[in-house]
């Protein structure tokens, strides 16, 4: 490698960040470097692509990529995908001349982190280049959070502070043979944790009722089981879900639904171990861990005379509360990408996602991700394609999806969003900070930029 085609600027107040330049022109690449050293980052700069990757294939170190769209040899567009195949924790900012602003938009859409259409000043360099290092110490945050925090049981998604806190409490109860209650709206994943729970148990057999599923008799007799005889069209012993769940786990769902009649039963089954089938006139000892599941008020339901306070507290020993979407929304976009399932979802289509507040909860969000990547034709899923509740959770969805034909910058998108989702949270920049995935202190920059304070 030539000494004139790289050039490393040291920086008087370094911030330990470096950053990698690629520009041909030799008097841009000179003055980009000045302004970024000066700016306190060490800085690389090379003439061509071929070089700058060749320092990245040789662990240059390396904390964003800014490179020119048009490079003699290897153009931007292969450099951007060669990074990110190779070191996809980089960020990569391209530089454009205004009149191909459509290219930067599809490089944009293929991964690179922002674009700067020249002329520029060296302002809004500085603040693309703010941007793309936020969010490189955002990923290194969380990396750094996920190595100490529990293992997600199968089949969970999220790395919330929310949902780490569900993940500990399954990883301690799995230990035990008490009984659970599991409690949480619809749609946010009960039946999830009951499954989780046996899972990390090493039980035998999972069996699961619903308890508001079936009338009285019939609820009985799946339960307890029933001998023949014992009624109308009775012709043959039958084991219920007791039986069937010995040496494993029985999941009500539903518990706040159980008929008065059959309370005291399922009392007796949870305190001596032991079950009668309809129409016995003798007992079965059964080794079975109880967990039940609700999305009603149970305590309320005691108080009311609806449900019986023993069995309450026998079901009870053991609390895990599963928390509403809308509490731990820094999660929708994984949740999202996960039902995806390979399906690109675009930063529009994910900012609309974000901003709802889901009152199905997660099945809710399954629900909307699987059926706008079913009517989706190009691979991608875009604003129009997700249900006009999703698309009105913010007024600026027409915005963004008219962006690439009025050619907003991303600066213009990015204040647009940030300031509806402040205007949602009725000024709350702390839950504003939270829903968006920033910090506070980057939140209060980005405001003091769009006059916002």
């Amino acid at each position: 490698m030539s000494e004139q085609a790289a050039q490393r600027l040291a920086s008087p107040r370094a911030t330990g960040e470096h950053i990698i330049i690629v520009e041909d022109d030799r008097e841009l690449r000179q003055y980009l470097g000045e302004v970024v050293a000066d700016a306190g980052y060490e800085v690389t700069t090379f003439a061509t692509a071929d070089d700058a990757l060749a320092a990245l294939a040789a662990q240059e170190e390396a904390d964003l990529v800014i490179t020119d769209l048009v490079l003699p040899g290897m153009r931007g567009q292969q450099l951007l995908r060669e990074v990110r195949a190779h070191r996809p924790e980089l960020n990569v900012i391209i530089i454009t001349a205004f009149g191909a602003i459509d290219s930067a938009i599809e490089l944009v859409k293929a991964g690179a982190h922002d674009y700067l259409t020249k002329p520029f000043g060296s302002d809004e360099l500085l603040l693309a280049i703010e941007r793309a290092l936020d969010e490189s110490r955002l990923r290194r945050e969380v990396a750094r959070a996920r190595r100490g925090r529990p293992e997600a049981p199968p089949g969970f998604i999220g790395a919330s502070k929310a949902m780490q806190e569900v993940y500990a409490l399954i990883a301690r109860a799995a230990t035990s043979h008490l009984p659970v209650l599991v409690t949480g709206e619809s749609g946010t994943g009960k039946e999830l944790v009951a499954r989780g729970l046996h899972h990390a148990s090493g039980r035998n057999a999972f069996v699961a009722v619903n308890c508001a599923a079936l009338p009285e008799n019939l609820l009985e007799s799946e339960l307890f089981g029933h001998v023949r005889g014992a009624f109308s069209g009775a012709d043959r012993d039958k084991p219920g879900l007791f039986e069937a769940a010995d040496g494993g786990t029985l999941f009500l769902d539903e518990i706040a639904e159980l008929p008065a009649p059959l309370q005291p039963k399922l009392l007796r089954a949870l305190e001596a171990g032991e079950v009668r089938r309809v129409g016995a006139t003798t007992s079965r000892s059964v080794d079975v861990r109880i967990i039940a599941a609700t999305n009603r008020d149970i305590e309320q339901r005691v108080d009311d005379g609806l449900f019986r306070a023993d069995l309450y507290w026998r079901l009870n020993v053991l609390h895990i509360h599963m928390p509403p979407l809308r509490e731990h929304p820094a999660d929708i976009p994984l949740l999202a990408e996960h039902f995806a399932a390979g399906r690109t979802i675009t930063p529009a289509a994910m900012a609309l996602l974000s901003a709802h507040t889901w009152p199905g909860n997660v099945r809710e969000l399954r629900n909307t991700i699987e059926r706008a990547a079913a009517l989706s034709v190009t691979g991608e899923i875009h604003p129009e394609d997700l249900p006009a509740r999703v698309q009105e959770a913010a007024s600026t969805a027409s915005r963004v999806a008219q962006a690439s034909r009025r050619q907003l910058s991303l600066r213009e998108l990015e204040r647009d969003y940030i300031l509806e989702v402040l205007r949602s949270t009725g000024g709350n920049k702390s839950r504003t900070a939270e829903i968006l995935g920033l910090d506070r202190k980057t939140l209060y920059r980005k405001l003091e930029e769009y006059g916002e304070e």
